[in-house]
């Protein structure tokens, strides 16, 4: 695929972009000899620099976002702050959290140091251009590391404009380096021995590949993955409150979120209530340009992309679940989805056993809520659930039988940079975020005096 920004809300071709040459590892390995010696004080100064500039342009970049994402402008403007968020909180813990460990042996003295491993390329998703690429860049960059980006091809103009941010406050040549480069390229870097760990954010088909890659050379790597989180709704939950959730978890990024709420598992005894309350609140949901600053839901990322999700739909529909179409959108040359309520969704319907990457809410009924569970474990994915009800103390209980790595009762699943970020099955491994996540792609290395 060609690096391109085409708008989604038309799909009119803004700008092409070439390949970049291979990556020159030298740039980077150099840099990552003068970076990992500063004190990470002085890191944080710099990144510091890059947070500052964010947020004097938080406009222009939220205007970026939108333009080659499609997400609504509020969301963009709602992401940039999020990075921001992430600078404040690392700049703030790192050296706390990088502090050596004195630990009590039977040695004279015994510690633990936590030291950088290198270069780190990561590999980013588009439908959140800053903050996936943030998220793992800021923690990385702050213990010593230096980074390589090779972004998703429909957001060059993102991935250039993260890179020229790290220039304009300062920061080494190297240390933060973005390439424009073909998947094969992707591989060849994995197998240098320059390269010392990989993280990637995508579709768990890629995962999986690039896993495969990094195991047979030994490199680490953390991977993010797609899910098909359950949104599970017990007997007692206050269902306006319950419905205002719903919506904002699936409505995100029009529903191009992995850890939004897919399948919205609810007690038999409030799923009618339940049910009639959410197509009423997709119904007044506004579709249209995502510029404009009260559009809630936009256009898809791309053309290939909303063809999958209206196939998928079709799909579930010809097994016997029933599309409320609720909101049909008049707009035919921009990548829209009809926002859409699925009921009847059962095991062995896509809707069921797939992630949809749109704005489409699937309602399964469950018994109670040990079916609930069950129902909300029967899936190859396990990122983030959410426990919706009156009685907190009692969906605490819910909380270890449930197979994901994120768990929020009254809420939805989110990431945050205080709290790790990751799943488990083929959601994929490792974390992300807090102490856990920058500890990732550290060496923790024992230090044992006798």
């Amino acid at each position: 695929m060609k690096y391109a920004t085409i708008n989604p809300y038309d799909n009119q071709l803004i700008k092409e972009f070439p390949f970049d040459s291979f990556p020159d590892l030298g740039i980077s390995s150099r840099a990552f000899e003068k970076w990992r010696k500063l004190k990470i004080e002085e890191r944080g100064a710099y990144l510091q620099k890059v947070s500052d500039l964010l947020e004097r342009d938080k406009r222009k970049y939220a205007s970026l976002i939108t333009l080659e994402v499609g997400k609504p402008l509020a969301e963009s403007e709602y992401e940039v702050s999020k990075v921001i968020t992430a600078f404040n909180y690392y700049i703030a813990n790192a050296p706390g959290f990088l502090k050596p460990e004195i630990v009590q042996t039977n040695a004279s003295k015994s510690y633990i140091l936590f030291e950088p491993l290198g270069i780190i390329l990561s590999v980013m998703p588009w439908n959140f251009p800053l903050w996936q690429v943030f998220r793992f860049a800021i923690p990385t960059l702050i213990s010593g590391n230096v980074t390589i980006l090779k972004h998703a091809p429909n957001v060059p103009q993102c991935a250039k404009a993260i890179e020229e941010l790290f220039v304009e406050a300062g920061v080494p040549e190297g240390v933060f380096k973005n390439y424009f480069i073909a998947n094969e390229d992707v591989s060849r870097l994995i197998a240098n021995p320059a390269i010392a760990g990989i993280s990637f954010t995508g579709s768990d088909a890629t995962g999986s590949l690039l896993a495969e890659q990094a195991g047979k050379n030994i490199k680490k790597c953390i991977m993010e993955l797609g899910g098909n989180d359950a949104f599970i709704v017990l007997e007692n939950a206050d269902l306006d409150f319950t419905i205002a959730g719903a919506i904002k978890s699936r409505s995100i990024n029009s529903g191009q979120s992995c850890n939004a709420a897919k399948r919205f598992i609810v007690v038999e005894k409030v799923a009618a209530a339940f049910t009639q309350k959410l197509i009423e609140a997709v119904k007044k949901l506004k579709v249209g340009d995502p510029q404009k600053s009260d559009t809630q839901i936009g256009p898809l990322s791309r053309k290939d992309l909303a063809e999958k999700v209206k196939k998928q739909i079709a799909d579930s529909v010809a097994a016997g679940a029933v599309a409320h179409y609720v909101n049909e959108v008049h707009n035919t040359i921009g990548n829209f989805v009809s926002p859409m309520v699925l009921t009847g969704v059962k095991r062995g319907i896509k809707a069921f056993e797939e992630e949809i990457f749109g704005p489409v809410w699937s309602v399964v009924i469950a018994k109670d809520a040990a079916d609930a569970i069950a129902i909300a474990n029967d899936s190859v994915y396990g990122l983030g659930a959410s426990i919706w009800t009156a009685d907190k103390a009692n969906a605490e209980k819910y909380v270890t039988e449930l197979q994901a790595g994120n768990v929020f009762i009254n809420d939805i699943v989110k990431s945050d940079a205080r709290i790790p970020f990751g799943g488990i099955k083929r959601s994929g491994f490792g974390r992300e975020l807090a102490e856990f996540g920058l500890k990732e792609f550290v060496n923790i290395k024992t230090v044992y005096i006798n």
